[in-house]
């Protein structure tokens, strides 16, 4: 891969692959720093989430546009000559029945381990997402994406133990059976019990610091 002149030479270029709910994600970084700066970025809009709540699967519509997309991020490494891809899953994949199945085939093609988060460690990562971006971050950290909403409080670098509801985008049109009327009752609700049952954690009555899944929705 050819570098532009006057730029630093931080190594060989590393890449993220974020399958979530609503879109599958490559993020291309010139090098592993501190603070890496993006080369190349396309999202597929998948909608692999898009019928988990009331099917239990990952459609196979999506299934196969999700894929075709992984085979392009893989040629596209190949090409940049990507030394290290890291591919995450997150609320579609761990929620399916086939959703492992998925991600084995998945990993065939990127040719690396996908790490299926849990609601709680994708809650701890977002909330490390704006810990690191922010200065002296004091309030609660919401990552809504197609699939999940995880919330999690955070004081400085403190980082506190999240909560994961099933209340992104996709999942709500699901459950509603796309009526917004019905799903800001099913989000009233689950917000005030969950919100109940972690008041003594003083998740209550926080600022709000929010922020968009940093890779794929």
């Amino acid at each position: 891969m050819n570098f532009a002149q006057g730029r630093l030479d931080y190594g060989p270029p590393v890449a993220v692959i974020d399958i979530g709910s609503n879109s599958v994600r490559l993020v291309v970084y010139e090098g592993l720093t501190r603070s890496p700066t993006p080369i190349f970025n396309e999202k597929v809009l998948a909608g692999l989430g898009r019928e988990v709540q009331t099917t239990g699967l990952l459609a196979a519509d999506a299934v196969e546009k999700a894929l075709a997309a992984l085979r392009r991020f893989r040629a596209l490494c190949d090409r940049m000559d990507v030394a290290q891809l890291w591919a995450i899953a997150t609320a579609a994949c761990r929620d399916a029945k086939n959703g492992k199945t998925f991600v084995a085939e998945a990993e065939s093609i990127c040719g690396t381990k996908i790490d299926v988060l849990s609601g709680k460690r994708e809650a701890e990562l977002a909330a490390l997402g704006v810990v690191s971006g922010f200065h002296k971050p004091d309030g609660i950290v919401g990552d809504l994406g197609g699939g999940s909403l995880e919330l999690t409080e955070v004081q400085g670098h403190r980082v506190k133990t999240g909560l994961t509801l099933p209340l992104g985008g996709l999942a709500l049109q699901d459950i509603s059976s796309k009526s917004i009327k019905k799903a800001e009752r099913i989000v009233r609700t689950a917000l005030q019990d969950a919100l109940g049952a972690h008041s003594r954690g003083c998740i209550c009555g926080r600022p709000a610091i929010r922020s968009m899944s940093c890779m794929a929705m």
